[in-house]
């Protein structure tokens, strides 16, 4: 009986000591972000593309507070050194008045009287003078309108054209002092060769690389998921055709077969004009190309994955409770290949963006206007010596970018292989 007892006891005491260790037994999301967390690279490089990823998001919202646009040239102020202040020209700054005067009549009028009752009038017309006659009001573009006082503030000094603004005081004159003060800016990193603020060409050429990169590189992992899970689960005839289609592309050299296809003029081509035609063209069909020959290393990868799991005992267990193929493949298969697939993810990423950021230099992906940071490096390649900082600027953007998705990688790979995890 004692015997019994002692045993007892020991069987308790065993029971205590494995129910406290598995109290602190991790999930395993927690053990892959810890192990994550120990590489550093990586983590300093998902900083990075967070950071970046929240630019190209907000780019709407910078661009509005700024005040600045990608595609407004001022071709009198190009090459700018960063950190330079630069007014628009006149024709565009009476181009924005004259906006204001034809979606607010009211306030226009009212901020007109008052310019006119305080004698705002002689000096924005910069006349020693003090006139404002019918032939001043005519030379002003857009001064035929009725409002020549206001129109006058276009072709005077910024700060002068504020002062009289903020001297009348009202608050219609305030609102439009909102928009004069945009006639001035400070461009951080300078202009390019069409006088276009550099800021926020790189801020949207970011939503452009990085979106292109992160779409092709979803899209071909899917597609690499689905063609190396049909040609590792079913075999013979299927895997021997998918398989030799994927070799085919894979023994294709890329950049030169690239370049022809991007040459190609798809609006000539009666099946692609409708669905590619229009702005977005240059955008559509890069992508087409980069997501042709980027499935093919993420198929074979799954392929072999999907071969070394098929004949274990959960796949037949599955198989024989009646699951269905699909079943099988999707819900038991695919969590086993999980893994490597975010590995293939983070590194296309950045092979996209290597491929867009080429073609686009050799004019043959993004198309002016919409700015992306290869047809920026096009752009600046004739300029190194005169503005280098216009070549600099996107090709460190790229440069760590690309670094930044390959140390996710890695980081991404120690942290899910079973051999590295510390349970």
């Amino acid at each position: 009986m004692t015997e019994k007892n002692d045993a007892i006891t020991e069987a308790n005491k065993t029971f205590a000591k494995d129910l406290a260790a598995a109290e602190h037994v991790q999930p395993m999301w927690k053990i892959v972000l810890s192990q994550f967390i120990e590489h550093k690279m990586a983590v300093i490089g998902a900083i990075i593309i967070s950071l970046f990823l929240s630019i190209a998001l907000l780019a709407p919202v910078i661009k509005n507070l700024s005040g600045l646009d990608p595609e407004l040239q001022n071709p009198i102020k190009r090459y700018e050194k960063p950190m330079s202040t630069v007014a628009l020209p006149e024709d565009q700054r009476d181009e924005q008045i004259s906006k204001f005067i034809a979606n607010n009549d009211e306030l226009a009028k009212q901020i007109e009287k008052d310019l006119a009752s305080s004698g705002s009038g002689s000096n924005s017309a910069g006349n020693s003078s003090g006139n404002s006659s019918a032939a001043e009001a005519g030379a002003n573009p857009g001064a035929d309108d009725g409002f020549p006082l206001l129109h006058r503030l276009a072709n005077i000094e910024v700060a002068e054209a504020r002062a009289l603004l903020i001297k009348v005081g009202t608050p219609p004159a305030l609102r439009l002092d909102k928009i004069v003060k945009n006639f001035e800016t400070l461009h951080v990193f300078g202009t390019d060769e069409l006088g276009r603020d550099v800021l926020i060409r790189l801020i949207y050429g970011t939503r452009v690389s990085m979106g292109i990169g992160i779409l092709v590189a979803l899209a071909s992992t899917i597609i690499g998921l689905l063609i190396g899970s049909f040609a590792g689960y079913y075999g013979g005839i299927i895997d021997t055709a998918l398989m030799r289609i994927t070799d085919s592309l894979l023994s294709l050299p890329v950049v030169p077969v690239q370049i022809v296809i991007a040459a190609v003029d798809m609006n000539k081509l009666p099946l692609f004009k409708q669905w590619i035609g229009g702005e977005n063209e240059s955008m559509i069909k890069l992508v087409f190309i980069l997501l042709l020959f980027s499935w093919m290393t993420t198929a074979r990868l799954v392929r072999g994955s999907i071969l070394s799991i098929r004949e274990r005992e959960f796949i037949l267990a599955a198989k024989t409770l009646g699951a269905t193929d699909l079943t099988v493949i999707f819900r038991h298969m695919f969590p086993n290949v999980v893994a490597p697939l975010l590995v293939s993810v983070t590194l296309g990423v950045g092979e996209s963006i290597l491929f867009e950021a080429a073609l686009s230099f050799l004019g043959l992906g993004i198309q002016p206007p919409t700015p992306s940071w290869g047809n920026m490096l096009m752009n600046a390649q004739d300029l190194m010596y005169q503005a280098p900082f216009l070549a600099i600027l996107p090709g460190l953007l790229i440069l760590a970018t690309t670094i930044s998705f390959n140390y996710i990688g890695d980081g991404l790979q120690d942290a899910v292989d079973p051999k590295a995890i510390r349970r």
